[in-house]
């Protein structure tokens, strides 16, 4: 009989549970971020603006961002600008769509820790989650 390990132990070892606020105006996508960061044993807080994301953010710790960066009226470039300076901010990892390279270097100079692709794979997502856990 084959024996799993559980989703949050890679072979750097066990990767602590992390909450993770996601950003995305699109109800599957949220739900589909949702499902991955569960399986990979994260709490997902999901919003689907950028004013739902800071009145999240005021109530209760959250150690990751995901957001998408295009978002009807302010959009994921506005939450990294307003997050710029502010101490304690969580890392945020960016998403767009491929052919968008001037908002994902926008993002990087913005301060996002990576913008993922869409479609992005599971492990990409949850790799990046990792990284800037790490480094949050």
């Amino acid at each position: 009989m084959t024996r799993h390990s559980p989703a949050n132990v890679t072979l750097f070892g066990y990767v602590p549970p992390k909450v993770v606020l996601v950003v995305d105006d699109a109800p599957s996508m949220r739900l589909l971020m949702r499902h991955v960061l569960q399986q990979g044993g994260h709490r997902a807080v999901e919003v689907e603006s950028i004013d739902r994301a800071f009145a999240a953010l005021a109530s209760g710790p959250v150690d990751v961002i995901v957001t998408d960066l295009l978002l009807p009226g302010r959009t994921g470039l506005d939450l990294l600008r307003e997050l710029q300076g502010v101490p304690g901010a969580p890392p945020v990892i960016a998403l767009t769509g491929s052919g968008e390279e001037v908002l994902r270097e926008q993002a990087l100079r913005l301060g996002a820790r990576t913008v993922l692709f869409k479609p992005f794979s599971r492990h990409e997502l949850l790799d990046a989650v990792f990284a800037a856990g790490l480094s949050g």
